[in-house]
């Protein structure tokens, strides 16, 4: 079960990393999205994912950066061990690898804001979503903590979502650090993330 999730879950990735998703209305988006949220959802369940998802900024061995998502509650990414191409990991943190993460598209649309900072990045990539005609995201620094907020068709596993994805992996660029998810939410329509800044690579290598 674990490995036919993981293969469609992989061609969902490749589907929204396509040049051509860019220019489906949201409609369209939203039926693609449904399909993959399910399918990201079951594996989790599978994996039994109960760590926080790390955002991790573009670095040698994931060029376009990536989420992880360990199976143990204080799991932690060992970088100097990741790279693009596998999914799940077994050693030496058990988890699940998004590199490239579904909202790669997105991404493709924006400037390099490596390392420039939390407010550029959140900028750069608004104008990418409204470039899209996809709902805009707000994006909150106060010192070594971040809030966001955006609409996603995934709630049960936001990092199945392209913005969602995509957002994260910006703001860790912006930041030139790893990103962890300490919290989750919803208000007012909106998922809520709570982000802490946790150094940069080198510091997880």
């Amino acid at each position: 079960m674990v490995n036919l999730g993981i293969g469609a879950i992989i061609l969902g990735i490749v589907a929204f990393s396509l040049p051509g998703w860019r220019c489906m209305p949201a409609e369209a988006g939203n039926v693609l999205t449904s399909g993959t949220c399910g399918l990201f959802k079951n594996l989790a369940e599978d994996l039994e994912l109960s760590g926080k998802a790390f955002a991790i900024p573009p670095y040698e061995n994931l060029p376009r950066g990536g989420i992880f998502i360990p199976v143990s509650k204080n799991g932690r990414p060992n970088l100097g061990r990741l790279f693009e191409g596998r999914v799940v990991f077994s050693e030496p943190e058990p988890g699940l690898l998004l590199s490239p993460v579904p909202g790669q598209g997105i991404l493709d649309e924006m400037e390099d804001v490596s390392g420039a900072g939390i407010g550029y990045a959140a900028s750069a990539f608004s104008g990418v979503l409204g470039r899209l005609g996809l709902p805009e995201v707000k994006v909150f620094e106060d010192g070594e903590n971040i809030e966001a907020y955006v609409e996603t068709e995934c709630p049960d596993f936001p990092y199945a979502d392209p913005v969602v994805s995509a957002l994260l992996v910006a703001l860790a660029a912006g930041a030139g650090e790893v990103l962890v998810v300490e919290d989750t939410g919803t208000v007012k329509g909106y998922l809520k993330l709570v982000l802490r800044k946790a150094g940069g690579v080198e510091k997880w290598l």
